[in-house]
C-alpha cells in the first residue's frame, strides 16, 4: 500500500491508519484472509498508544487463529501482553476493567482450544496459564461466558494429556 495515501493533511509526518483498519474488515467479510491479515500487520504495526496496540495485535491474533496460523497468533498475543505490562501509557490505565480485558482473555482460551484441537498441547497447556493470569487481572464481574469458555479450555488440555 502506498502510505503517501495515508498521510494526514496539515501534518505530513503523521498517518491516518484508519483505512487499514478498514481494509482489514472488508477483506474479512469478503473472506480474503490472507489479505485480512496483511491490512491488519501493517496497521496493528503503526499505532502510537498502548491500547491502540493491544487492541490491534487482539485483532491480528484472532485473524491469525481463524487462518489456522496458531504460532504467528500465539505470538501476537504476546505483544498483546506486551503492550500491557507496565510501564504502559494512560490509555491502558483501565483496561482490566472493560470490554478489552474480556476480549483479551477470550481470545487466549480460543486460541488455547485451537492448539489442543491442532495437537499442540504442550503449547496449549502453556497458553492456557496465561490466560488464567489475564482473566485472574480482570475485575471481579468478568463475564460468566469468559469463565465457561476458561472451564471448557482447561477441561480440553487436561483431556488432551
Amino acid at each position: 500500500m502506498d502510505q503517501s495515501k495515508l498521510r494526514r493533511p496539515g501534518a505530513p509526518r503523521a498517518l491516518d491508519t484508519a483505512p487499514l483498519s478498514g481494509l482489514a474488515r472488508d477483506f474479512e467479510e469478503l473472506g480474503e484472509l490472507p489479505q485480512a491479515l496483511r491490512a491488519q500487520r501493517l496497521y496493528a504495526a503503526r499505532q502510537e498508544t498502548a491500547w491502540d496496540r493491544a487492541t490491534a495485535r487482539h485483532t491480528l491474533a484472532r485473524l491469525e487463529r481463524e487462518a489456522g496460523r496458531l504460532q504467528q497468533a500465539v505470538n501476537s498475543l504476546a505483544a498483546v501482553r506486551e503492550a500491557l505490562a507496565p510501564p504502559g501509557d494512560a490509555s491502558l490505565r483501565h483496561w482490566h476493567r472493560v470490554n478489552l480485558g474480556r476480549f483479551i482473555a477470550e481470545e487466549h482460551y480460543r486460541l488455547t482450544l485451537a492448539l489442543v484441537e491442532a495437537g499442540c498441547v504442550a503449547e496449549a497447556r502453556v497458553l492456557l496459564a496465561t490466560a488464567d493470569a489475564v482473566l485472574g487481572e480482570l475485575s471481579d464481574n468478568a463475564p460468566k461466558g469468559v469463565r465457561e469458555l476458561a472451564e471448557r479450555a482447561a477441561a480440553r488440555v487436561g483431556e488432551a494429556g
